[in-house]
Protein backbone atom coordinates (compact mmCIF):
# COMPACT_ATOMS: atom_id res chain seq x y z
CA UNK A 1 0.00 0.00 0.00
CA UNK A 2 1.76 3.38 -0.80
CA UNK A 3 1.54 6.29 1.62
CA UNK A 4 -0.92 7.94 -0.41
CA UNK A 5 -3.79 5.08 0.06
CA UNK A 6 -2.47 5.27 3.67
CA UNK A 7 -2.74 9.12 4.57
CA UNK A 8 -6.27 8.73 2.78
CA UNK A 9 -7.52 5.89 4.34
CA UNK A 10 -6.84 7.82 7.59
CA UNK A 11 -7.93 10.79 6.73
CA UNK A 12 -11.50 9.32 5.74
CA UNK A 13 -11.56 7.80 9.32
CA UNK A 14 -10.76 11.00 11.02
CA UNK A 15 -13.49 12.39 8.84
CA UNK A 16 -15.89 9.58 9.95
CA UNK A 17 -15.29 10.28 13.48
CA UNK A 18 -15.82 13.94 13.35
CA UNK A 19 -18.93 13.36 11.98
CA UNK A 20 -20.02 11.21 14.43
CA UNK A 21 -18.82 13.36 17.35
CA UNK A 22 -21.02 16.14 15.87
CA UNK A 23 -24.08 14.12 15.43
CA UNK A 24 -23.79 12.61 18.86
CA UNK A 25 -23.43 16.32 20.35
CA UNK A 26 -25.99 17.15 18.65
CA UNK A 27 -28.24 14.51 19.94
CA UNK A 28 -27.63 15.14 23.64
CA UNK A 29 -27.96 18.99 23.20
CA UNK A 30 -32.16 19.06 23.85
CA UNK A 31 -31.28 16.81 27.15
CA UNK A 32 -28.91 19.31 28.23
CA UNK A 33 -31.12 22.06 27.91
CA UNK A 34 -34.50 20.81 29.10
CA UNK A 35 -35.58 21.87 32.95
CA UNK A 36 -34.67 19.38 35.15
CA UNK A 37 -37.99 17.31 35.64
CA UNK A 38 -37.50 16.36 39.68
CA UNK A 39 -36.95 18.13 42.24
CA UNK A 40 -36.36 15.78 44.57
CA UNK A 41 -35.72 12.05 44.88
CA UNK A 42 -36.65 9.50 47.32
CA UNK A 43 -33.86 7.21 49.40
CA UNK A 44 -35.88 4.56 50.50
CA UNK A 45 -34.99 2.84 53.75
CA UNK A 46 -32.55 5.74 54.93
CA UNK A 47 -33.08 8.35 57.37
CA UNK A 48 -31.37 11.91 57.47
CA UNK A 49 -30.46 12.95 61.32
CA UNK A 50 -30.20 16.46 61.93
CA UNK A 51 -31.23 19.72 60.81
CA UNK A 52 -35.14 19.51 61.32
CA UNK A 53 -36.70 22.65 61.32
CA UNK A 54 -40.19 21.54 61.07
CA UNK A 55 -41.82 18.42 62.51
CA UNK A 56 -45.25 17.54 61.80
CA UNK A 57 -48.03 14.37 61.11
CA UNK A 58 -49.25 13.73 57.58
CA UNK A 59 -52.82 12.79 57.04
CA UNK A 60 -52.13 10.33 54.73
CA UNK A 61 -49.14 8.02 55.83
CA UNK A 62 -46.89 8.26 51.99
CA UNK A 63 -43.76 9.46 51.76
CA UNK A 64 -44.35 11.77 48.46
CA UNK A 65 -46.75 13.72 50.94
CA UNK A 66 -43.52 14.87 52.66
CA UNK A 67 -41.39 15.10 49.47
CA UNK A 68 -43.95 17.50 48.09
CA UNK A 69 -44.02 19.49 51.49
CA UNK A 70 -40.30 20.23 51.59
CA UNK A 71 -40.63 21.10 47.62
CA UNK A 72 -43.19 23.69 48.57
CA UNK A 73 -41.08 25.12 51.33
CA UNK A 74 -38.06 27.50 49.99
CA UNK A 75 -36.14 26.80 53.36
CA UNK A 76 -36.57 22.95 52.54
CA UNK A 77 -33.10 21.04 51.42
CA UNK A 78 -34.12 17.74 52.81
CA UNK A 79 -36.97 15.94 54.27
CA UNK A 80 -37.09 13.02 56.32
CA UNK A 81 -40.40 10.81 56.32
CA UNK A 82 -41.11 8.20 59.50
CA UNK A 83 -43.04 5.26 59.03
CA UNK A 84 -46.09 5.12 61.05
CA UNK A 85 -45.10 2.93 64.42
CA UNK A 86 -41.76 4.37 64.75
CA UNK A 87 -42.12 6.52 67.76
CA UNK A 88 -45.40 7.70 66.86
CA UNK A 89 -48.33 6.09 65.88
CA UNK A 90 -49.01 8.19 62.89
CA UNK A 91 -46.48 8.66 59.72
CA UNK A 92 -44.71 11.76 60.47
CA UNK A 93 -42.81 14.72 58.08
CA UNK A 94 -39.37 16.37 58.59
CA UNK A 95 -38.40 19.01 56.75
CA UNK A 96 -34.51 19.80 57.03
CA UNK A 97 -32.89 23.53 56.03
CA UNK A 98 -29.06 21.80 55.71
CA UNK A 99 -28.64 18.21 54.06
CA UNK A 100 -27.39 16.10 56.55
CA UNK A 101 -25.73 12.31 56.27
CA UNK A 102 -28.01 9.94 55.96
CA UNK A 103 -28.18 5.67 57.16
CA UNK A 104 -30.15 3.15 56.06
CA UNK A 105 -33.00 1.97 58.34
CA UNK A 106 -36.21 0.57 57.58
CA UNK A 107 -38.26 3.11 59.65
CA UNK A 108 -37.91 5.71 57.18
CA UNK A 109 -37.57 7.07 53.29
CA UNK A 110 -35.43 10.77 52.68
CA UNK A 111 -34.87 12.88 49.76
CA UNK A 112 -32.51 16.14 49.49
CA UNK A 113 -34.02 18.99 47.33
CA UNK A 114 -32.57 19.54 43.48
CA UNK A 115 -34.77 21.50 41.76
CA UNK A 116 -38.66 21.41 41.10
CA UNK A 117 -40.90 19.32 39.36
CA UNK A 118 -43.63 21.42 38.84
CA UNK A 119 -42.22 23.99 35.48
CA UNK A 120 -44.37 27.06 36.76
CA UNK A 121 -42.03 27.32 39.51
CA UNK A 122 -38.28 29.29 39.51
CA UNK A 123 -35.53 26.11 39.86
CA UNK A 124 -33.59 27.28 43.49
Amino acid sequence: MSVFSSNKIRRSALGFAALALAVASLLTVPALTRPLEAKVFMEMDAVRHGGDYRIFALESPAPIHCMRACEDDAQCQAWTYVKPGNGSAEAMCRLKDTVPFYSKSPCCVSGVTVGTSDPRKPYR
